[in-house]
């Protein structure tokens, strides 16, 4: 799968090492300015949000992303947990 993953806080989470070692292809983002930017110019399988705060900045990429790639599921990791690789391939599968 591709995936792209934001985490505004800069840093590799251990989602992003999971996913990455379960085999997909995980491009990393750390600013919604530039993950939307890959979002116009990429399609994704998937894209993942690594964030502890909910802010409007968010929200508002979650929205631009539904409107660009309306069929890419957008998850919030840190509400998955370690289940999320799994939710990932299975909706995949579908």
């Amino acid at each position: 799968m591709h995936i792209l993953y934001l985490n505004p806080n800069s840093i590799l989470g251990t989602t992003d090492k999971i996913l990455r070692q379960r085999g997909h292809a995980v491009f990393f983002r750390t600013t919604c300015a530039d993950a939307l930017e890959l979002l116009r110019r990429q399609n994704f399988d998937a894209v993942v949000i690594e964030d502890e705060k909910e802010n409007t900045e968010i929200l508002d990429f979650t929205a631009r992303a539904h409107q660009w790639q309306p069929a890419t599921p957008v998850f919030l990791a840190n509400d998955s947990g370690p289940e999320l690789p799994i939710a990932l391939e299975e909706f995949a599968d579908r």
